[in-house]
């Protein structure tokens, strides 16, 4: 092997994507861990309007004609629902959709 293609070799070495540093994989847990806790949010939320209502899944999923696979997994948290889904959860239940934006960590 020559020179000019151990060169190359490494030029290609080089170009290759470095793993994440600290402060990236630091980040990107704390997006993984806001999306945990929204989703969470809005499991608790439809499990709350359920029980308001004395609504089962499987009520849910005949008002909604959403699958009862797909109910669980929003309630779950496995799932992020589509804004669409929400609405027409909301609808089917006689509730008002709400999206609403906060500010972390002060009261400013």
């Amino acid at each position: 092997m020559g020179e000019n293609e151990i060169d190359a070799i490494f030029e290609q070495i080089n170009k290759l994507k470095k793993p994440a540093s600290g402060s990236e994989i630091t980040s990107a847990n704390n997006a993984n861990s806001a999306l945990g806790d929204m989703l969470n949010g809005v499991s608790a939320e439809i499990q709350r309007v359920l029980d308001d209502n004395k609504l089962t899944q499987e009520d849910l999923c005949k008002i909604t004609g959403m699958s009862q696979s797909n109910i669980s997994k929003i309630l779950n948290g496995k799932v992020a629902p589509r804004l669409d889904t929400l609405q027409k959860i909301a609808a089917s239940t006689n509730t008002k959709l709400v999206v609403s934006f906060e500010k972390i960590g002060g009261d400013e």
